[in-house]
């Protein structure tokens, strides 16, 4: 039996956050947040499943391109999401980003091309 790969989410708006989780988890991944700052979400980041990170790019307290670059670095593929037309990635342009509000089928457009889709078991 293989585990369920898990997705980061992170975003400040508790309401939209919860609407990402429920987007994510009806696509059959585990979800992990979602986390409103920056350090709780790189607390997240030794998940032994996590696979994919959707990260709004303007926190509350902060940003979230220091999880970002922390991903780059683990090779953990990620995306973008924001409700602001302009955005600073400050080293990440080749990164896509999803303009707020997300549907579910752009969400799992980005994910899909970043990794497999969960199997049925």
């Amino acid at each position: 039996m293989t585990s369920t790969q898990a997705i980061l989410t992170v975003e400040d708006a508790f309401l939209v956050g919860l609407q990402l989780k429920r987007d994510v988890e009806s696509l059959g991944y585990e979800v992990l947040g979602p986390a409103p700052t920056a350090k709780a979400a790189l607390a997240l980041l030794d998940h032994p499943n996590l696979a994919f990170a959707i990260l709004d790019i303007n926190l509350g307290e902060g940003n979230s391109i220091t999880v970002a670059k922390a991903l780059q670095d683990r090779d953990i593929p990620f995306v973008f999401i924001t409700g602001y037309q302009s955005v600073d990635v400050a080293g990440l342009e080749h990164a896509e980003v999803i303009r707020k509000p997300a549907s579910a089928a752009q969400i799992l457009s980005a994910i899909t091309k970043a990794i497999p889709p969960p199997t049925s078991s």
